[in-house]
């Protein structure tokens, strides 16, 4: 029958007769060539392709209403993200008090003028603890990066630990102890005084055998597990701790504890596996430790390094960054999962009889209803993939690994620990090294029991250590109610939170820049903390306050209190060979230096070892995940703000997400066959309904979504918060429940309505879009993504040269770009970029770090929509195929720093021009802001600032104060009317420049690491000279899977992408131009 075909946007594309999932395609393109960004992109909405040819976009000329900025707008606040004017202080490991101002013609201890210093420490940003080091300059955190001498880190680090130096710098951080009476207002106090008065109640508390509560976040540290559950508990012997985390694997723990005795699943040696099925699982993009993760997995996508690439499948019904990243994926309703595990048990137990459980008639007849073949055909699966899967599976035992998502309920964790046990992928777990919990998070009956004796009475104080119940915990809980029957509540936090709104003191604390710690993830190592700086505002350590209450006065509180007593329990503790004081010391500077010491790795045996199933872990399950009728919710980790804590910070805020490419909000991802159903549309306002409540969220339309799944990121919708994260988002934490048929995190009993009001999204994928005229010619034979298969690529090296578009003499002549400078023979150094799109995941990390080295100003979710984000790389990511069953490239796209440049044809002040080792530079004093570099640019890779985001502007756009303790004094802070791109990290490679100059020595390309490179997790992006056929980087730069994009246009560009090797099991018709 006819029906309209209608786009995202609600226009009508075309009327024709199509079925339910027909999909309008391009008819000028070919099927296997259709990549695509957006719908309005596949679709040829007329408005997108008006606005693709428009120099500017739509509002981009106008000038701002004055009168629509309010005095204290997050519009101001986020153009400003300004830093306090506060004295930066002295940058050493072991600061002193700052005593009186010395001027810098008498330098400081331990400071060289315009050298960086760096400091070995911890990152507290998350659960995971991961080593970084912090550049300093003249004593101002203003980097961090991973420390490559830790275990797991090794030299890496994510996107919420690059931004955490906003954090230290956020001017709405607590300056000062306040109390608040009567739960209003809230009057500064002393030190002094608040530790009076808590300690004199805590003491009447304690004597009345009323429970002293402290809730906190995971606790990693050995030192502060002691004072909390032991110097704490000794003063104050009702004292009591509850730990939680928004987000944790404790159903994969409790399921693994069932299966094999052990209290945490083990460490996995996922470097060594040949074939990995994610199951719900997105261990590359929100669970887990995705910086090992992600660095473990990519190990086996190297094409030049003589190792087999894995094979990663995925099986999903949310679209995840791992499900986008594998070779094979099946798009399946999260609630079904569990039925096909156990249909994949039944093929192996049963009817191959892979392993002796095949026996076992208890497991047998647990699996006897479950059948592949029928759940393959009632949910549409590909019966070849399945097959090929199963086949894997098979080949590989002992060398494969099947993971779910922490997100799924015990029962299947289950019966996946019994797949790996059947498959030997056991073998794959590491046995020496074991995952160390400090304290175990608290059950859902310990929180049930403490919530129910604060609401009787029997609770005297709690203690919020850092943390946010209030926000973060499941709204059945009661927490907040049961808060207000306590007569003692202090939140010790760094900002103001949910929690802190309903305390009657509030303390404010250090960041991890201020403070001492040491961190014990795992058996074999222990890692330090040491504070950069000394504390910005009048703050304290927590640790520092809790062991000053413990002693009983507040006169027993010094800065080096808890110093001290990390000393001594390492005395006690990870150093306790070491003999004398004078050796401890010795090695105590070795620890602080190194941040991380290893220890000798305890056996796991009778913990993590290979013991024998427990086949009545499955044979007593009660399956909690079965497939329903109505529709399924997951409430997903937050791929930049985490649980919520980091808000406040707009470098997060502004960072896309890696598939929608949204910023400055969450929303709920529907499928298109459910958009259809419901005739909804992105922007279109929702309301979901569980078991738990409900919520009103916009939607978003995201392809590859299974039908009747809908995904919502958590860590949005703070209602006490600073201006810049306040009610940005929606709060879904109100949809999780400790009741969950399910789990906390999931529900098979959602129901959508539509509401009928809309709110607008802000998307980045459309941005800079490649579309000029100067490629209208070639437009379908372009060559921006260009990719194959593994096996190919094996039967013929050369197979991308000979799939390359070929043409005319007469294409080639009309296509060449012209160029003011003849072409300069580079006989010296020539720098270059290599980008390997099989290692590439599109996780962000390089955006966040670029963001925090070169001074890369938030702009505002306002300004953003018009075009106006200033990020120097983007991560473009392309569909292939139909919306409900697309495949997912990720192409970083910064500066290519061409041989003939565009770009420097049209300036006319020369402000942009080529250098004689290759980089395109700009001089930001002689840009008057003509903007015709930018237009001129195939790539679209410019950024032009619209706004001073930094002085007082005569349209008042911002605020008047600076942050410029956060900038980095190496690179220039660009003013308004100024154009800006990636620079190469020029900073970097005039330091290098600088090194051989004083040793008498030619420059090394590789000891330039640019800001994107040392950041990327996967080691995707490589950096050097392409003149030094000696190095490694220049086998990269001319392997035979190396391309340039547009290449056809003859610029000449710098950058050589590594084209994508899909690895499967056959070879399929080559998809590598767009």
């Amino acid at each position: 029958m006819d029906k309209k075909v209608i786009d995202i946007s609600g226009k009508i594309i075309e009327t024709a007769a199509v079925t339910e999932t027909t999909v309008p395609v391009n008819e000028n393109q070919e099927k296997d060539s259709n990549y695509w960004r957006s719908f309005r992109e596949l679709y040829n909405d007329p408005d997108f392709i008006r606005e693709k040819k428009n120099e500017f976009m739509p509002g981009a000329l106008d000038r701002p209403d004055e009168n629509s900025f309010s005095k204290v707008s997050r519009r101001k606040f986020l153009a400003l993200l300004s830093a306090s004017a506060a004295v930066a202080a002295s940058g050493c490991s072991n600061f002193r008090d700052k005593g009186e101002i010395v001027p810098y013609n008498k330098k400081p201890e331990s400071v060289t003028i315009g050298n960086p210093t760096y400091y070995a420490s911890t990152c507290t940003g998350c659960q995971y603890a991961c080593g970084i080091l912090i550049k300093t300059l003249e004593g101002r955190p203003i980097k961090v990066d991973g420390n490559p001498d830790h275990p797991v880190s090794k030299g890496k680090i994510c996107a919420i630990g690059q931004a955490s130096v906003m954090n230290l710098y956020d001017p709405e951080r607590l300056k000062n102890p306040s109390e608040r009476i009567n739960n209003t207002g809230g009057n500064d106090i002393t030190w002094a005084a608040a530790d009076d008065k808590i300690i004199t109640q805590l003491k009447s508390a304690a004597s009345s055998g009323k429970e002293i509560v402290i809730v906190t976040n995971k606790i990693n540290s050995p030192s502060q597990k002691k004072l909390l559950t032991e110097d704490f508990k000794t003063a104050y012997p009702t004292a009591k701790v509850y730990s939680f985390e928004l987000f944790s694997d404790a159903n994969k723990n409790s399921a693994f504890e069932k299966c094999y005795g052990a209290k945490t699943f083990p460490l996995v040696q996922l470097d060594k596996a040949n074939v990995i099925l994610a199951l719900e699982s997105d261990f590359l993009g929100n669970e887990g430790n995705k910086v090992e993760n992600s660095r473990l997995y990519s190990q086996r996508r190297d094409a030049f390094n003589g190792e087999e690439f894995n094979r990663l499948y995925s099986v999903e019904g949310n679209a995840s960054v791992t499900g986008m990243n594998a070779d094979y994926r099946m798009i399946l309703r999260t609630d079904a999962i569990e039925e096909f595990v156990y249909c994949l048990l039944n093929e192996f137990v049963s009817k191959q009889k892979v392993s002796a459980l095949s026996a076992d008639g208890g497991v047998t007849g647990k699996l006897q209803s479950y059948n592949l073949n029928s759940f393959v055909e009632k949910n549409n699966l590909s019966k070849e993939t399945v097959a090929h899967l199963i086949e894997d599976l098979k080949k590989n035992q002992g060398s494969s690994f099947v993971t779910a998502g922490s997100m799924l309920p015990e029962s299947t964790h289950i019966a996946v620990n019994l797949l790996n046990e059947v498959l030997g992928n056991n073998k794959l777990y590491i046995k020496d090294v074991s995952i160390v919990e400090q304290v175990p998070l608290s059950s859902k009956s310990e929180l049930e029991n403490l919530i129910s004796d604060m609401k009787s009475g029997k609770v005297g104080a709690v203690i919020h250590f850092d943390s946010n119940p209030v926000y973060n915990l499941p709204g059945d809980y009661g927490y907040a109610d049961a808060l207000s029957k306590v007569p003692l509540v202090i939140s010790l936090t760094e900002t103001i939170n949910e929690s802190s709104d309903k305390s009657n003191f509030v303390l404010p604390v250090n960041t991890m820049f201020e403070s001492w710690g040491d961190f014990q993830t795992r058996n074999n190592f222990y890692s330090l903390q040491q504070p950069v700086i000394a504390p910005l505002y009048n703050t304290r350590q927590k640790e520092e306050i809790l062991l000053t209450w413990s002693k009983g006065t507040k006169d027993a509180f010094n800065n080096e209190i808890y110093q001290k007593y990390v000393m001594d329990n390492w005395k006690a503790g990870a150093l306790q060979g070491a003999g004398s004081d004078a050796n401890f010391m010795k090695q105590w500077y070795a620890a602080l230096n190194d941040g991380v010491v290893s220890t000798k790795t305890v056996s796991a045996a009778g913990e993590n070892s290979p013991t024998p199933f427990k086949s009545e872990s499955l044979t007593s399950s009660n399956s909690k995940l079965t497939q329903s009728n109505e529709t399924v919710l997951i409430l997903l980790r937050s791929s930049s703000l985490g649980d919520g804590r980091f808000a406040n910070n707009g470098w997060l805020q502004e960072l896309p997400k890696p598939l929608s490419r949204i910023v400055w909000d969450n929303y709920a991802a529907i499928s298109v066959q459910t958009a259809k159903a419901l005739s909804l549309k992105s922007n279109d306002i929702i309301k979901v309904t569980t078991s738990a409540g409900s919520i009103e969220v916009p939607v978003f339309i995201q392809p590859g979504t299974a039908e009747g799944v809908i995904a919502i990121e958590l860590g949005y919708g703070r209602n006490v918060c600073g201006t810049v994260g306040k009610d940005v988002g929606v709060n879904a934490n109100k949809m999780m429940s400790k009741n969950s048929k399910v789990s906390q995190w999931m529900f098979n009993d959602a129901k959508i309505e539509k509401t009928g009001s809309t709110y607008e999204l802000v998307s980045t994928q459309e941005h800079f879009a490649f579309d000029e005229p100067l490629l209208k010619d070639i437009q379908y034979r372009r060559e921006i993504i260009q990719e194959g298969t593994y096996l190919q690529y094996k039967e013929d090296p050369d197979f991308l040269t000979a799939h390359k578009t070929k043409y005319s003499e007469e294409e080639t002549e009309k296509l060449k770009v012209g160029s003011i400078n003849e072409q300069y023979v580079h006989t010296g150094t020539k720098w270059g970029m290599v980008i390997d799109l099989n290692k590439c995941t599109g996780c962000n990390e390089c955006a966040a770090a670029c963001n925090v080295e070169n001074n890369i100003p938030v702009v505002g979710k306002d300004q953003v929509k018009a075009n106006r984000e200033m990020h120097w790389i983007r991560i473009d990511r392309y569909y292939s195929g139909t919306p409900e069953v697309p495949k997912t490239s990720f192409q970083p796209m910064l500066c290519q720093h061409c041989d003939f440049a565009p770009c420097e044809n049209v300036c006319p002040v020369a402000a942009t021009s080529h250098s004689a080792d290759g980089l395109n530079g700009m001089a930001y004093n002689r840009c008057v802001g003509t903007r015709y570099c930018s237009n001129n640019c195939p790539y679209k890779v410019r950024r032009f600032n619209y706004f001073n985001f930094r002085d007082r502007f005569r349209d008042s756009v911002q605020l008047e104060e600076s942050y410029s303790l956060m900038a980095n004094p190496e690179v220039t802070v660009r003013s308004r009317g100024v154009m800006e791109k990636c620079t190469f990290c020029i900073q970097r490679i005039m330091e290098e420049r600088q090194m051989a100059i004083q040793e008498n020595r030619y420059v090394i390309g590789s000891n330039v690491k640019t800001a994107c490179q040392e950041a990327c997790n996967t080691s995707a992006i490589h950096f050097g000279d392409q003149n030094d056929k000696e190095a490694e980087f220049y086998k990269l730069n001319n392997s035979k899977l190396g391309y340039t994009v547009l290449e056809e246009i003859k610029v000449k560009p710098n950058v050589t992408y590594l084209a994508k090797l899909r690895n499967v099991l056959e070879i399929e018709k080559t998809e590598e131009h767009h």
